[in-house]
C-alpha cells in the first residue's frame, strides 16, 4: 500500500487538477521571489541553483514543454535581475553569454527530469500491465482492489468481484496452437472492457483467469454487469470453439474482509460453475462475514 502511494505521489494522478495549478503557482513565484533577492542585493548573490528547483518540478509534473517553458522564464528572470541591479561587469556581452549558460543548464536539467519520468511511468507500466491483453496484472489488480475496500469501508460503500475462466481453454492451444489461444485471450479482454463501466478495474490474473471489481455497485447492478460480461465474452470467442467463459460474481454489502478474500469468493463461485457443467454464471450476496445468500 505505501509503494502504490508513492507511486501514486510521484506518477500517479495526484498532481492534477488544482495541485498542479498550486504547484505551477509556488514555482513561478519563487522564480520571481528569487529574481528579487537578486535585484535587492544588486546581484551579489547567487540563486542559479536554486532556481533549478522549480524548473525540476514543473518538468517533471508537466512534461517537457513546460519545463523548457519555466526555463526559459527563469533565464529571462536572472537576465532582467543582472540588467536592473546595474552592476558592472567587464563587457556587455557578460550577461548575455551568463543568460545563455543559464538556459543551456536549466533546459538540460528540464529534459532530464521529463525523460526520467517517462522512464519510471514505462517502466511502471510494465510492472503493473499484462503484456498481452493490456489489461492490469495480478500485482495491480490487488494492490488496486486493497485501496478499494479501505475505500468502501470508509465510505460505506458495496463492491463486487467477478470472476471469469474461460473453458477448455487448453484444448484450443493443443489443436490450434498458441498463437489462437493469445488471440483467445485478447479477444476476451477486449469484450470484458466493451461491457464494463469505466469505473470498473479489469485484469488478467494469469493464464486464462480474469477479475473485475465493481465500485459502489448493488446486487442487482452487479448481476446484470456479470451477464454482460457473460455475453459479451462468449460472443467474441464464437471464433475460438470450443471455448466458453464461466463466471462467478460476488457481491458484499460491507467491506468485512481483505480483497484477496473476496477475490478467493468469487474464484469460489466460478468453480461451481466449472463442476456443475462449465459455461454458465454463478452469483451470490454476502452481507457479512460467514453468511451469504447464493443465487445462480
Amino acid at each position: 500500500m505505501e509503494k502504490a502511494r508513492i507511486t501514486k505521489f510521484l506518477l500517479g494522478t495526484f498532481w492534477t487538477g488544482w495541485r498542479r495549478w498550486a504547484a505551477w503557482a509556488i514555482c513561478v513565484s519563487a522564480i520571481f521571489l528569487l529574481g528579487k533577492l537578486r535585484t535587492v542585493t544588486d546581484a551579489d548573490f547567487t540563486f542559479a541553483s536554486l532556481v533549478i528547483l522549480p524548473v525540476l518540478v514543473i518538468a517533471w509534473i508537466g512534461g517537457k514543454r513546460n519545463g523548457l517553458l519555466v526555463a526559459v522564464l527563469a533565464v529571462a528572470m536572472w537576465a532582467i535581475a543582472d540588467i536592473v541591479s546595474e552592476r558592472q561587469f567587464s563587457s556587455q556581452w557578460i550577461p548575455w553569454a551568463n543568460a545563455v549558460t543559464h538556459l543551456m543548464t536549466y533546459s538540460l536539467v528540464a529534459l532530464l527530469a521529463a525523460q526520467v519520468r517517462l522512464q519510471l511511468e514505462r517502466e511502471n507500466e510494465h510492472a503493473t500491465q499484462d503484456a498481452l491483453t493490456g489489461l492490469k496484472n495480478r500485482r495491480a489488480f490487488l494492490e488496486s482492489g486493497s485501496a478499494e475496500v479501505e475505500r468502501s469501508k470508509r465510505y460505506e460503500h458495496p463492491l463486487a468481484v467477478i470472476f471469469l475462466d474461460l473453458d477448455d481453454f487448453k484444448q484450443l492451444n493443443d489443436t490450434k496452437g498458441h498463437d489462437a489461444g493469445d488471440a483467445a485471450l485478447q479477444a476476451t479482454a477486449r469484450a470484458m472492457l466493451g461491457a464494463l463501466r469505466c469505473s470498473d478495474r479489469v485484469a488478467r490474473l494469469g493464464g486464462d483467469e480474469f477479475a473485475v471489481m465493481l465500485p459502489e455497485t448493488g446486487y442487482d447492478a452487479a448481476v446484470e454487469a456479470g451477464r454482460k460480461i457473460f455475453i459479451a465474452v462468449n460472443t467474441a470467442l464464437e471464433d475460438f470453439p470450443p471455448v466458453k467463459a464461466s463466471i462467478g460474481v460476488a457481491w458484499f454489502g460491507e467491506a468485512d474482509r481483505l480483497f484477496p478474500a473476496m477475490l478467493k469468493a468469487a474464484d469460489e463461485l466460478m468453480y461451481e460453475v466449472k463442476e456443475s457443467g462449465k459455461n454458465a454464471m454463478s452469483s451470490r450476496r454476502f452481507t457479512a462475514m460467514n453468511k451469504s445468500d447464493s443465487e445462480s
